[in-house]
């Protein structure tokens, strides 16, 4: 037996929750925490957001984790990274970091259920370093995400499992071009496929993740940076031009704002001046409107990223002022 089929074996068996009446026939009746996770560890390794056998409880970590749950579960089941993170060291090739001063609790056999637990008392988890290594090679990568997707997934979502790992992985390679090159919106040539154009969904989370990293998951308007234990932000990435217009994902075409501040953006009840200042609607101040905390904001700078070459574009702002804006 080769070293990655030993491997092959373990993710084939798994050992995992099965209940008719908890999981749907798209993860085969069973819980699809542990094979999620792994798929998600898989796309972070792709995008060489893993050059070390550490994997941490990171913001991008969720958002994958999530992007396969919502696929696969109904809405009525919010996911758990937290479980799959604890319990797939009873696989024997997931092993928990503990915290220094946290190594008796784990030894005495405490379970950490809970991502506030997980970040308490360990440092996060690695992988067997062998497997690690053969993970370094994107045909046992091939492998692995192959035997998870038939082990643990039904034929009829075989697909867009699949496909939602291809997303994952172009929408970040998408996202670094954006960074990298902030003033134009990448073509299909930036990428390794140049025949083909970015497709939606790759380009909407990519834009998506390229802004919010740049602006540290902090609204631009007012300042509000949240983060629940799982990593969910209140933050929205938006177009100052819409992408229906301009075609331009340019991270200086777009800015982080709150969900309330992004309505208020896109409804013309605010803009940002050249100078990044906010400057709010008129209307704002009507006899039947009550804008809390939005009515404060009038004439305060905005917070931008610390890269002067992710500032927003001048000319988007004076665009967005002159055709969105109620004054």
């Amino acid at each position: 037996m080769s070293d990655i089929d030993l491997y092959v074996s373990k993710i084939q068996n798994l050992r995992r929750d099965k209940n008719r009446d908890r999981y749907p026939s798209a993860t085969r009746y069973g819980a699809p925490h542990k094979p999620i996770l792994l798929l998600s560890v898989l796309d972070l390794i792709e995008e060489g957001q893993l050059p070390k056998n550490h994997i941490r409880l990171t913001p991008d970590l969720h958002d994958l984790f999530r992007s396969y749950w919502e696929d696969v579960m109904s809405e009525e089941r919010r996911p758990n990274i937290a479980m799959p993170f604890f319990h797939l060291t009873g696989d024997n090739f997931w092993h928990l970091i503990p915290a220094e001063e946290s190594k008796p609790i784990l030894e005495a056999g405490k379970r950490l259920r809970s991502i506030r637990a997980l970040h308490d008392h360990t440092e996060g988890a690695r992988l067997d370093d062998e497997l690690f290594s053969l993970l370094q090679g994107s045909e046992n990568r091939d492998v692995l995400r192959a035997t998870l997707i038939e082990s643990y997934f039904s034929k009829s979502a075989r697909s867009a499992v699949l496909e939602r790992g291809q997303i994952n992985v172009r929408s970040f390679k998408y996202s670094k071009i954006l960074l990298q090159q902030p003033h134009h919106s990448p073509s299909p040539q930036d990428d390794s496929d140049a025949s083909e154009a970015f497709p939606d969904p790759v380009r909407d989370q990519g834009f998506r993740r390229a802004v919010v990293a740049a602006y540290n998951h902090r609204c631009a308007a007012s300042g509000i940076r949240i983060l629940t234990a799982d990593n969910r932000t209140a933050i929205d990435a938006a177009h100052i031009v819409p992408w229906s217009i301009s075609h331009n994902d340019s991270p200086r075409n777009g800015i982080a704002l709150s969900k309330l501040c992004h309505w208020a953006f896109e409804q013309g009840l605010m803009t940002i001046s050249t100078d990044y200042r906010i400057r709010l609607s008129s209307e704002l101040s009507a006899s039947y409107n009550s804008p809390g905390y939005l009515g404060t904001l009038d004439e305060r700078p905005i917070h931008l990223p610390d890269d002067r070459g992710l500032h927003p574009d001048p000319e988007y702002l004076s665009w967005h002022t002159k055709k969105r804006f109620r004054s």
